[in-house]
């Protein structure tokens, strides 16, 4: 019988090198993989050289290292996304939960029946990391839990292994209902703590770890911004990349989508400028292509729209940042240099510091097809003159060349458009 059967093709294509490698492994706390409901691949391995080795394979096959030993000891996970694909394979060297081995991977090596942890060992796995771990039994693991219970027979062994670690009573515990206490899983701490009282080392250091990051103001995220002139598509642009990039920032810490549009909001509103002047909309008014050498105003309005932004950026975008989320604006401070025509001459621009995205995409189209576009049955658009479309062309080509942003032909091939730039980005955003 072949167990892999439902695994998903690019996880067996993964094991496939493994064994071409002669890499000795087991299929860790792996039921859910062997029936196909997910994609989250956990592999133990028998020696250490393995172990590295499976790291090289898995970094040859583009897979880039998401979580090192530096966030947890005996344990790396990996991560492969190419926009259709999401795959996360987790390598572990022990079996061992925030840096504490809580059993012998020799003895379950020796037991095993192929890639398969026998019946007594996956009783113990799925028991540790419910206590050491994830301190809740959900519905499925709790039947996992009970089947295995049912299958085991050799107890000795069982004993054993909860002996030698330290974690027998808290194991007995649980056993009878698979329902976690507080107590059990102190008791598991306190009885493993106490075969090696070094290890409250360990803990300690990774909860400093985690406290720092929490104090700290460091944006983790990643922040991906789409400019452009009107109409060459970028909310178009930013809604395929947001759905795209599901599978992966579900995994990891989510994502967010944001409109640095004119209308926004509350907070827009209140921070809203007159929208009348002479009879026009004050920004009809200030985006014609003729200007002043020195526009007193306009120079007090950039500042006022910078402030704006940045209110919005600080409420709306930071908070998502923090939280490691990958967060795709369309439109960005940016659209200061490339809406207004004075921006060119402007002095006040040139001191304002505007937080720079990691990842910065221009898309860019000849103003005679960005005239006959529309919205494909979203609200109408209203098509600029061209005088002023050519304007924004130009004032965004240039601000893109001073930002680093890559430039993609707006006429070009939409999907191979959303490709480039999620081959752009993925990585940097698992690295960061």
């Amino acid at each position: 019988m072949n167990t892999t059967a439902k695994m998903p093709m690019e996880l067996k294509r993964i094991l496939g090198l493994f064994d071409q490698a002669g890499i000795a492994y087991l299929l860790f706390k792996c039921e859910h993989i062997l029936e196909g409901q997910n994609k989250n691949l956990d592999l133990l391995f028998r020696t250490s050289e393995e172990y590295d080795k499976a790291s090289q394979l898995l970094e040859q096959q583009g897979y880039v290292l998401y979580m090192s030993e530096a966030v947890e000891k005996y344990k790396k996970m990996y991560l492969f996304f190419d926009g259709k694909i999401f795959s996360a394979v987790h390598l572990h060297r022990e079996v061992a939960w925030h840096g504490i081995r809580v059993l012998d991977k020799e003895k379950i090596f020796e037991r095993a029946c192929g890639k398969i942890p026998s019946a007594e060992d996956s009783l113990l796995i799925h028991a540790a990391h419910a206590l050491f771990e994830n301190f809740k039994v959900k519905e499925n693991h709790r039947k996992l839990l009970e089947k295995y219970k049912q299958e085991a027979k050799v107890w000795e062994y069982i004993n054993g292994q909860l002996a030698q670690f330290g974690w027998k009573k808290s194991f007995y515990q649980f056993l009878p209902q698979f329902s976690l206490k507080v107590r059990m899983i102190v008791n598991a701490y306190k009885g493993r703590l106490g075969k090696e009282p070094q290890l409250v080392f360990t803990l300690l250091k990774k909860a400093l770890r985690a406290a720092a990051w929490r104090l700290s103001l460091k944006r983790e995220g990643h922040l991906l911004c789409v400019i452009g002139m009107n109409g060459a598509g970028k909310s178009t642009t930013k809604e395929a990349l947001l759905e795209a990039y599901q599978p992966l920032t579900t995994f990891v810490a989510g994502q967010h989508g944001y409109y640095f549009g004119w209308k926004q909001s509350l907070l827009g509103k209140i921070f809203s400028v007159p929208t009348k002047k002479k009879g026009e909309k004050l920004f009809d008014t200030v985006s014609k292509e003729k200007v002043k050498s020195f526009d007193l105003f306009q120079e007090v309005l950039f500042l006022f729209i910078y402030l704006k932004f940045l209110a919005r950026y600080m409420k709306d975008v930071y908070p998502h940042l923090r939280r490691n989320e990958l967060v795709i604006c369309d439109r960005y401070f940016y659209d200061i240099y490339g809406q207004y025509p004075y921006s060119e001459r402007s002095m006040i621009l040139k001191i304002l510091p505007i937080p720079k995205p990691d990842k910065l995409f221009l898309l860019d189209a000849a103003v005679d097809t960005v005239m006959k576009r529309d919205k494909g049955g979203k609200a109408a658009r209203v098509v600029q003159p061209q005088e002023k479309l050519e304007g924004q062309r130009r004032r965004y080509l240039s601000a893109g060349q001073k930002y680093g942003a890559v430039v993609l032909n707006a006429e070009g091939n939409f999907t191979e458009n959303i490709s480039t730039i999620i081959m752009e980005t993925w990585k940097w955003y698992i690295k960061k």
